[in-house]
């Protein structure tokens, strides 16, 4: 019995060891395609699905002196262009409309993640190795990342073998069902881009800024209700395991009698927005529960107060987080934001779901 129980204690300290490798190797290749995304120059045709819809989306990125710029074009239905430089986006729209948002938007192939960042979705992720797969006639290197808990999807993605870009990723549900799915047809990575790759054709539609400014405060981690707690126009009783309010907004209402204030929630991957709209009279508004594909939506009433939480997560996070909010000491004003530190990590990003 001596002689039996070594071996499988080897064989066993070598799995339990191989998984570390293997989780080690994942979170690395999380960081580096996170980066990838960023820093490398690429363009070719993403075909983005639902379970509701279709599109075929153009894509255009590059960096020239540390400005990353990008275009995409819907080549679907009517004219719609986003174009990003250096943090600033411009979505041109049909009929003439353009709309200029001077901040940076969560939008691209792959969220930013940075080595801690990782080490905290591992918390309520697990990470695995999927082997070697083929997307648009690329070698690539799929990785799996699975929830631990019924709070948020999963993730498949297939990285590029040579540079690292994700050319394919999927959104997951816990039964296994793919609810999203980005994936490249064509693709290339070109030294340079040249910077007439980067102008639209729809830019010369009449500019549409916002009525009224929007001041936002990035904050690194803003506490949940409680005694420690500092006083804020609303306050999370509790929140899912790994979620974290990383933004809050507050802007008038476009008939200027009230305030909305936006609290964006994410876990690293999976990002939720909160909307209280303020009123001078009680406004009727969506109430109880509504979905699209993967996208889910709550709606209540507070008094004088209507909360709206939006996001790509399962019902009942959207619920326990709109459920959890609760007035707190203060009112909002339109000219100023919640206070908080700046940001220690990047934007929540997401996979391109097109303009």
């Amino acid at each position: 019995m001596r002689r039996l129980r070594l071996p499988i204690a080897v064989c066993l300290f070598g799995a339990f060891a191989s998984g570390q490798v293997w989780a080690a190797a994942s979170s690395d290749l999380l960081v580096r395609m996170s980066e990838a995304a960023r820093s490398v120059n690429y363009q070719g045709v993403i075909v983005y699905r639902t379970q509701e819809r279709l599109e075929t989306l153009k894509v255009v990125h590059g960096v020239d002196d540390g400005v990353e710029m990008e275009r995409v074009q819907a080549l679907d239905g009517a004219p719609r262009e986003v174009v990003k430089r250096d943090g600033q986006v411009i979505c041109l729209l049909p009929k003439d409309r353009r709309v200029t948002v001077d901040k940076t938007t969560p939008k691209g192939l792959f969220p930013a993640l940075s080595a801690e960042r990782v080490a905290q979705l591992a918390e309520v992720y697990e990470f695995r190795d999927m082997g070697s797969a083929r997307v648009a006639g690329r070698s690539c290197r799929a990785l799996a990342i699975t929830p631990k808990d019924d709070f948020r999807y999963g993730y498949q993605i297939c990285a590029d073998a040579q540079t690292d870009v994700p050319l394919q990723v999927n959104l997951v549900a816990r039964d296994g069902v793919v609810l999203e799915q980005m994936k490249f047809t064509e693709v290339e990575f070109p030294r340079s881009i040249p910077a007439q790759a980067f102008e639209s054709n729809l830019e010369s539609a009449p500019a549409q800024q916002a009525a009224q400014p929007v001041q936002a405060a990035r904050v690194a981690d803003v506490p949940v209700a409680g005694p420690a707690a500092a006083p804020a126009p609303w306050q999370f009783r509790d929140l899912p395991p790994g979620y974290r309010v990383t933004m809050r907004e507050v802007r008038p209402t476009a008939d200027g009698k009230g305030v909305v204030e936006h609290v964006l929630i994410t876990d690293g991957l999976s990002a939720i927005s909160v909307f209280s709209a303020r009123r001078e009279a009680p406004a009727q508004g969506f109430q109880g529960q509504s979905s699209m594909g993967a996208m889910h939506a709550f709606g209540r009433l507070l008094g004088r107060v209507h909360i709206t939480v939006v996001g790509e997560a399962p019902p009942q996070t959207v619920r326990l987080i709109g459920e959890s909010l609760q007035p707190g000491e203060a009112a909002p004003s339109p000219q100023s934001a919640v206070a908080g530190p700046a940001a220690a990590d990047g934007d929540p990003d997401h996979a391109v779901t097109g303009p």
